[in-house]
């Protein structure tokens, strides 16, 4: 009776052993479930996220030319600002070093990274048109930032009439 006693103990404790890893099992792949499902809810935010703030990177991405189209879109773009606002531009150049003249200053460059485009525009040229074609180039995409600017009265002022120099503009390139 003491064997069966004896023998009944340590069956019932080598199978409390058994059953204790078994538990600790069961509790570590309830903990991986629960980890993989906050993981999924993770990705889940993440990718409504995503959605969410694909306009805002569509618009990123316009925000800059790259070095091989700039050229063609910024003359494209300034054209058509002048055109609408009743400006002729008389010469454009690329990617070049704008004299300053006497009595003159240009503006320094703040672009981080960019390409020049120097305007001359057909002189004289009404103020306020002047000032719509300025406005209408800084708030184009990609960005293009007047760097340097120079104005001044022609010799036979009339009204709101004002001569320029060449102006310098800076389009921002990836």
């Amino acid at each position: 009776m003491v064997i069966i006693i004896v023998g009944a103990c340590v069956g019932f404790y080598f199978g409390l052993q058994v059953i204790k890893t078994y538990a600790l099992e069961v509790t570590h792949s309830v903990s991986d479930a629960k980890a993989s499902g906050k993981n999924i809810e993770q990705l889940s935010v993440l990718k409504q996220q995503l959605v969410e703030r694909e306009a805002l990177v569509a618009k990123a991405n316009r925000l800059f030319a790259t070095p091989d189209t700039y050229q063609l879109q910024s003359l494209k773009d300034v054209q058509k600002y002048a055109s609408e606002a009743g400006i002729t531009i008389s010469n454009t150049e690329f990617d070049k070093a704008a004299p300053v003249t006497a009595g003159t200053t240009a503006m320094p460059s703040t672009a981080a990274a960019g390409h020049s485009v120097l305007i001359t525009l057909q002189s004289p040229v009404s103020y306020a048109k002047f000032v719509q074609f300025l406005d209408a180039v800084e708030g184009n995409l990609p960005k293009m930032q007047i760097t340097g600017v120079s104005i001044s009265r022609p010799t036979n002022a009339s009204g709101d009439q004002i001569t320029t120099n060449i102006i310098t503009i800076t389009v921002a390139t990836r």
